[in-house]
């Protein structure tokens, strides 16, 4: 027969035990949802993400060649290149850029310059599916989509997928972007998971928070009434 010694140690053991699987259950959710689906890899130029679109083929190319100068750009981060960038690919008239962090919204020129600025020193290296990207057109307006990712600068082991999407005007001669959003690419059914795992967490959590101070309270009770004096 245990000990009580004994058996209260097996118990914190086996608390400590549950406590480490369920957070390695949770963390496996979490890297799901995470998870880069590219694997560094977009493959043949005519396997596109979202289809081909119905863009002429002159208008394809050229908009493929402001794809191709906007991903070299982001793969050298020259910051002293930020400005004549942004310049040669977007428009000054009426130009938004959409991050993927909450109201990270830039609506001018002099905006999309601080934003490309800050990816450039501060996020990460970013590769895009160029040559599989859709695109369609009407007109002097195209509108593109595709996929990539971003190996981000502050460990190289995150590595999240993205969405680029944007809408191209064609000024002076030249297609230039009128709007342009950066997303995370995510698998949030995962995130469903997370939190009903979290919830049933908690509610083990509070149970056994319950079973506990009803057990105090019931050994409070069984100790004998203090002497009056």
């Amino acid at each position: 027969m245990k000990v009580p010694g004994a058996q209260e140690a097996w118990m914190k053991l086996g608390a400590k035990l549950a406590t480490t699987v369920a957070l390695g259950v949770l963390l496996a959710v979490g890297t799901q949802m995470l998870r880069d689906r590219y694997g560094g890899t977009f493959g043949p130029p005519d396997a596109h993400v979202y289809g081909v679109g119905q863009a002429p083929e002159d208008v394809r190319r050229a908009v493929l060649d402001g794809l191709r100068a906007f991903q070299e750009g982001y793969l050298r981060r020259d910051v002293g290149q930020v400005e004549p960038f942004v310049g040669r690919l977007f428009s000054r008239d009426d130009v938004l850029l959409l991050g993927t962090m909450p109201l990270e919204a830039r609506a001018s020129h002099a905006e999309a310059v601080r934003l490309v600025r800050d990816d450039w020193t501060a996020w990460g290296d970013c590769r895009f599916a160029v040559d599989q990207a859709r695109i369609s057109s009407h007109g002097d307006v195209a509108w593109f989509a595709t996929v990539g990712y971003v190996t981000f600068d502050l460990s190289r082991l995150l590595v999240l997928p993205l969405r680029l999407s944007g809408v191209l005007v064609k000024e002076e001669g030249s297609w230039r972007f009128r709007q342009l959003q950066f997303q995370l690419d995510l698998d949030t059914s995962w995130l469903l998971l997370l939190n009903l795992l979290l919830a049933l967490w908690l509610a083990v959590s509070l149970a056994g928070l319950a079973a506990g101070a009803a057990k105090a309270a019931r050994r409070r009770q069984a100790l004998p009434a203090a002497p009056r004096r």
